[in-house]
This record gives C-alpha cells, structure tokens and sequence, in this order.
C-alpha cells in the first residue's frame, strides 16, 4: 500500500501591485483533475476505475492508502501530465515519491 499525503499545502501567488501572497492548495481537487485530464484519453471503464480512487481521496482526511494499482493510476495521472508550475512541485513530490506501508491484517 501507499500513503499519500493529501493536506493542503501553501503557496506563494504574485499580485498585479507586484507584491505576493500565500494561499493554501487544494492537494486534493488537484490530484482529481490531473485524474481526469483529458491527455489520460480515458475510456469508459477506466473512467469509472479512476472515479472509484478519486472518490476515495475526496472522503480521505490528511492521509490516503492506496493500493498498488490505485497509486499506479495516481502516478500516470501525474507523470501524463504537461504544464506543471512551480506550485505543483509539493504535489508532484508527494505523489512520485509517495511511502511504501506496511499494513496488517486484523
């Protein structure tokens, strides 16, 4: 399983006085487009495989476990992805170097 980091996370946006403010990221909205941008060309059925996971993450609190094949679809989502700004650099940091855990059976 993987642990993703899903917090919101601040970042610094430039005002048209040419002064700055921080404002948190949306880590969770953001993973959800990136899951269905359309560069992924998703067919039906994986459609609905990637709004199972992005259900998942929007029901999630700080933390989200993952499946393999849930973080896979996750990951290629990210990786597909063109056009990043420097403000995904957190969010593209979490997702590829996403922990590995170890989780018992009750």
């Amino acid at each position: 399983m993987r642990k993703l980091n899903i917090t919101q996370y601040m970042v610094k946006i430039f005002q048209p006085d040419g002064t700055s403010k921080e404002i948190p990221y949306n880590t969770k909205d953001s993973i959800i487009q990136l899951m269905f941008h359309p560069e992924l060309r998703l067919g039906g059925l994986d459609l609905l495989k990637q709004n199972k996971v992005a259900e998942k993450i929007l029901k999630a609190g700080i933390d989200v476990l993952l499946e393999e094949d849930e973080y896979g679809q996750v990951k290629r989502a990210v990786e597909s992805f063109k056009g990043f700004t420097q403000n995904e650099v957190e969010l593209v940091k979490r997702v590829l170097e996403c922990p590995e855990v170890k989780v018992k059976e009750k």
